[in-house]
């Protein structure tokens, strides 16, 4: 149900100029999906929906586009010039300090890159840990780590 209402909203803002939750509620329920303001709510987060200018100057809701890569790195480079005090590797992590309370800033804009090497970044407040993916995975695995994998895949 959740798909068939997501799917039908992304039709909706994509054919429609609709500028409320209301007036999605209204288009989906011609639809015949029954839905609450909530849900809509939740929905437009997740679908990662904005509100955009139209040429009348009143707003509507549209899909936010993804910025291409020369845009992601242009980010990226502004947050590490402007935020990143001190860079430091450890093994397969390597320690990022930033100004107090940029941190996640920081974290997302290099989480947008999508580099193959990294397997995730952790943020604090002043701090971000990233995990580098080694080299030789089977060799470097650290048993207790493998361990730790094959719980949570139990447990998923």
């Amino acid at each position: 149900m959740k798909a068939r209402r997501q799917s039908a909203i992304l039709r909706i803002v994509r054919d429609v100029p609709v500028q409320t939750q209301e007036e999605i509620l209204d288009h989906l329920r011609r639809q015949g999906i029954v839905a609450t303001q909530a849900t809509i709510s939740r929905d437009i987060k997740e679908l990662r929906l904005v509100k955009v200018p139209t040429q009348d100057g009143r707003y509507r809701y549209a899909q936010a586009s993804e910025p291409d890569l020369a845009e992601r790195l242009a980010r990226a480079r502004r947050a590490l010039r402007e935020y990143v005090v001190h860079v430091e590797a450890a093994g397969h992590i390597v320690l990022l300090r930033t100004l107090s309370g940029t941190a996640n800033a920081v974290a997302a804009a290099l989480d947008a890159l999508d580099w193959p090497e990294v397997i995730g970044t952790i943020a604090g407040d002043d701090a971000i840990l990233i995990i580098v993916r080694p080299r030789r995975h089977a060799e470097t695995l650290d048993p207790n780590a493998e361990q730790v994998v094959q719980r949570i895949s139990q447990l998923r």
